[in-house]
């Protein structure tokens, strides 16, 4: 009789990094835009695209969105500009795997900008990639052997099934309002996304996603006036990823990338739509519950036995979650005085800051762009996505606005454990000396059977048969008869 042997293929964390990026752009202003008298607003949007490894090597492809507010110099009006830039990073990953999945983030610290002339501008652009790797490395149990008793130690955790990066377009249309003058400018976009609905089936899974826009556009008036229009859209997305089932579950975490807006007109040949083309980035994670056994140990009962182990982790304590925040907060600006408030977006940064961006206008009439952060108090998660379901605001004085908002998140938390599971077993040829007929055992509370019958080259079931005994371990000090084999 031959070893059964089972080989056990789970993915775990190979690699973890935290990476800073610190990228420097010139940025020329194009032929069709105004001379820059003064920036509004600068935003650099970071996101990454793909990523690929071979031979050791994580390389990661994303892109820098650049997104420009500016005073025109020649007509001292509020205009706007936007560039593209791709960045590329490269990390060595240890060891040599074939079954790789990456799970990256994108942590935006800051931007700065610095005006060269009336028609450049250089932009320092700094954020943080959260890198993680995970792979397979295939281990071999033992789980029975001939004239061998094999230790089974019952395990339950969550085994990662697969990542995926995808991109779900957009095209469409958003019509400004019946009594608004015809676009001139569209001077800033807010944008956010969120998940509607993950369903999975057998190697595919659908993501149903809601995106709001609000944009900021000028008038074709003698003075210029600032107005603001607004659209929702729902976006599908069909995702592959191989070995997935409708028992599993998922944490999909979605962002807005590429984006373009202009003015388009309508049917009357009038610039009183707005069209919007793009993509949503689409990053899963699916995760299944697993329930199993290990081969931990192992004792003849005649022979010395030499075990040999592996190594394996699993992600055990595995709990998935789901809940909503509906709270408050404060947000406190020094220097400006707030007359009225043109545009606010509030997004979830970083997985656990509450970011709120704003136009608003002084007591001069001046548009002002601000920008805070605050953390919210949120459990720390193995994975999670983390969205603004919905939220409003009120001026509570001049330097302060006070938001209102419902905060909606599904995560995953789980403790990577190690295990060392029995990969080998060698009987010696030389029997040991008879072990006695019956044994009387001082147990100690909390000793584990199985140590006891190893110790006297006996069964765990013999000592329960004797014993009258239901559980593995002991839960108080007692004696035991300890029956030979």
């Amino acid at each position: 009789m031959e070893n059964n042997i089972r080989e056990i293929k789970e993915k775990c964390n190979v690699f973890s990094k935290c990476m800073d990026v610190d990228l420097d752009f010139q940025e020329n202003l194009m032929s069709y835009n105004d001379d820059l008298l003064k920036i509004v607003r600068c935003c650099v949007n970071n996101f990454v695209v793909n990523t690929d490894y071979n031979n050791g090597v994580l390389t990661i492809y994303g892109k820098s969105k650049i997104y420009l507010t500016y005073v025109s110099e020649t007509s001292s009006c509020i205009t706007t500009a936007d560039f593209e830039e791709d960045f590329q990073k490269s990390i060595t990953i240890e060891g040599n795997y074939d079954d790789v999945t990456t799970d990256i983030s994108v942590v935006n610290r800051y931007s700065n900008f610095r005006v060269i002339n009336q028609r450049r501008i250089d932009i320092h652009n700094a954020f943080a990639l959260n890198i993680k790797v995970c792979a397979c490395n295939p281990v071999d149990m033992i789980e029975e052997a001939p004239n061998v008793l094999v230790r089974r130690d019952s395990v339950n955790y969550l085994s990662l099934i697969g990542t995926s990066y995808a991109r779900a377009e957009f095209e469409e249309e958003a019509m400004i309002p019946a009594d608004s003058d015809v676009i001139r400018k569209i001077i800033n976009t807010f944008s956010a996304v969120h998940t509607e609905e993950v369903k999975i089936i057998k190697n595919k899974m659908l993501v149903k996603a809601s995106a709001e826009f609000s944009f900021l556009y000028t008038t074709d008036t003698e003075n210029e006036v600032i107005k603001k229009c607004e659209k929702s859209i729902s976006i599908s997305k069909i995702i592959d990823i191989n070995g997935i089932d409708e028992e599993d579950k998922a944490i999909v975490n979605l962002n807005v990338g590429n984006m373009y807006v202009k003015p388009k007109v309508d049917k009357n040949n009038e610039l009183r739509m707005i069209e919007i083309l793009g993509d949503i980035n689409v990053n899963a994670s699916v995760f299944r519950q697993v329930s199993g056994s290990l081969s931990t140990d192992s004792y003849a009962t005649e022979n010395e036995v030499n075990n040999t182990f592996s190594k394996i982790s699993l992600n055990t304590n595995g709990e998935f979650l789901s809940d909503i925040i509906n709270d408050k907060a404060v947000f406190e600006f020094d220097n400006i005085n707030i007359v009225e408030v043109v545009d606010l977006s509030l997004n979830i940064s970083d997985g656990k800051n509450l970011e709120l961006t704003a136009f608003v206008r002084n007591e001069n009439s001046e548009v002002i762009y601000i920008s805070q952060k605050k953390e919210i108090s949120i459990t720390s998660f193995s994975a999670s996505a983390v969205y603004v379901k919905s939220f409003d605001y009120v001026i509570n004085s001049s330097n302060e606005i006070s938001v209102r908002f419902l905060i909606e998140y599904t995560a995953v938390k789980f403790e990577e454990k190690t295990f060392n599971v029995l990969s080998e077993i060698k009987v010696s040829d030389k029997p040991m000396a008879d072990s006695p007929a019956l044994v009387v055992y001082f147990a100690k509370e909390q000793e584990a059977l199985w140590d006891i019958a190893k110790k006297f080259r006996t069964s765990v079931d013999l000592i329960k048969s004797e014993n009258e005994l239901k559980d593995d371990v002991l839960d108080t000090r007692r004696i035991l008869l300890i029956p030979g084999m």
